[in-house]
């Protein structure tokens, strides 16, 4: 049984503006209605996050680094953070923040998502709650 159709992990909260993170949270809580979902800030020691069982994980920034740990049937979405096997990775093309730019254009970047981006995480999104209602 599952918590929540999606979850969502923050990015730190002292990286950027609260304006850039406020706008980032928008960005990806647009993409994920009408689903049921969870909210978790990443600002917590490791020991003592309690991630809900979900269906898709969604990091963002640093909230991206827990998603290794969880459930390897569920769908995994990165933005702007780590890259790994069975996670898929969104980053915009100016983000230069992972290889350590962290210029104000590089910042700004990393809390844009590219609308193309947009169009294939929710695809990705609602074709997996399909398939996954179905079984």
């Amino acid at each position: 049984m599952y918590d929540y159709d999606i979850v969502y992990i923050k990015g730190n909260p002292n990286s950027g503006t609260p304006k850039q993170h406020e706008e980032i949270n928008k960005s990806i809580l647009d993409l994920l209605i009408p689903h049921t979902c969870k909210i978790v800030d990443s600002n917590t020691n490791n020991r003592n996050l309690n991630i809900s069982k979900a269906k898709v994980y969604i990091g963002f920034s640093r909230g991206s680094r827990y998603l290794n740990k969880l459930d390897k049937t569920s769908l995994k979405l990165s933005i702007g953070g780590i890259n790994g096997s069975g996670i898929n990775f969104f980053t915009n093309t100016a983000d230069k923040v992972l290889s350590g730019d962290i210029s104000e254009s590089s910042m700004n970047a990393h809390f844009i998502i590219l609308d193309k981006d947009k169009i294939k995480i929710k695809k990705l999104i609602n074709d997996f709650l399909l398939n996954f209602d179905r079984k």
